[in-house]
């Protein structure tokens, strides 16, 4: 007989605590009979109330996140085309950044997650992206050369206008998950205008010179794993790890949820990132 029945009956008192939980369970399962849980990215019923996606979408999503990528660069790569541990396109660019991690690349599905959550706010799905991005690093070979983890800022002024900076969240996670200190040690101090629609030498122009280290840091010989939501040509990741890297630290690796790819100068990059 469960505590209810034998507080109806009077077998035993009920405490304030026991009823407070017993309410907040009938409460739960009323608002979830009334409004079921839905999937974030096709609204459809989901398995279980605790569950983000529904069994489709989940089945879509592992087989995107299985997709091969380069281990320098991030960007998907047929196979037999990594090199000496990089791709055509990357072994064609200065190294600054040794090691790059993503959860998949950013195509139907992955793609709709990271949409969801950085501009519909669905900011619950950073939990989910950032523990699958803490999966990825943690299956790094690189991984236990990482020292502490940086997110790639944003300026102060983009704030103003939206305060959720996707970075952020994901880096928290990835944090508590590996079991790695986040420290705030770059800053932007440049805006800028925004890197949707633009090819990929204007990214390079448009992020040249528009981080910084944070006064009073010196980085000897740090080891540093950089966060960031999307890699489309990599600029902003390049111009944040040469940032780090000329200011005395020793290795910056990368670690993203969804790579758009490479694109050749002065083509246009399509796309909602």
């Amino acid at each position: 007989m469960n505590i209810v029945n034998r507080c109806i009956f009077g077998q035993v008192p009920i405490t304030r605590a026991e009823a407070t939980r017993i309410i907040g369970r009938a409460g739960r399962s009323l608002l979830e009979l009334v409004f079921p849980a839905r999937c974030a990215l096709c609204q459809g019923w989901v398995p279980v109330p605790s569950a983000v996606f529904c069994d489709r979408c989940t089945e879509a999503l592992v087989v995107e996140r299985r997709e091969p990528a380069c281990p320098t660069c991030g960007s998907a790569v047929a196979p037999f085309e990594v090199s000496e541990g990089r791709c055509r396109e990357c072994r064609q660019r200065p190294a600054r950044v040794s090691g790059t991690v993503r959860v998949g690349p950013y195509k139907a599905y992955l793609g709709q997650a990271v949409r969801a959550f950085k501009y519909k706010g669905r900011e619950e799905l950073g939990t989910v992206l950032g523990g699958w991005l803490a999966k990825a690093v943690e299956q790094a070979p690189w991984r236990e050369r990482v020292e502490a983890i940086v997110s790639v800022p944003t300026h102060w002024r983009r704030r103003l206008t939206r305060p959720f900076h996707a970075a952020e969240p994901l880096a928290s996670v990835v944090g508590r998950q590996a079991g790695l200190p986040r420290v705030p040690i770059l800053r932007r101090v440049r805006a800028g205008p925004r890197q949707i629609g633009l090819s990929h030498t204007e990214r390079a122009k448009n992020v040249l010179g528009a981080f910084a280290i944070r006064k009073g840091v010196t980085l000897r010989r740090a080891r540093l794993l950089l966060i960031d939501d999307v890699r489309t040509t990599g600029a902003t990741i390049e111009e944040c790890a040469k940032v780090l890297r000329r200011n005395g630290a020793a290795e910056v690796y990368a670690a993203v949820i969804v790579t758009v790819g490479w694109a050749r100068p002065g083509a246009q990059l399509l796309g909602t990132v």
